[in-house]
């Protein structure tokens, strides 16, 4: 099923988590390849669902393989 098919099947709130290998913003990258016209469209994804971001406490990114760039 499309993610839309799903919430419009569940009328009260949900919860919607993974890992979707796409960023909302340019700071949510840590290098600047970016691909502005998926951000775009997962962007409108969450918009459509009405979907808020979890933010992380104290840090800015889910892993590290502990690197410098």
């Amino acid at each position: 099923l499309e993610l839309r098919e799903i919430r419009a099947a569940c009328p009260g709130p949900w919860m919607l988590c993974g890992d979707f290998d796409l960023i909302l913003r340019d700071e949510d990258k840590n290098n600047g390849n970016l691909n502005r016209r998926m951000m775009g469209r997962f962007r409108c994804l969450v918009n459509d669902l009405a979907l808020k971001e979890v933010y992380l406490n104290g840090r800015r990114f889910t892993w590290s393989n502990e690197q410098s760039p």
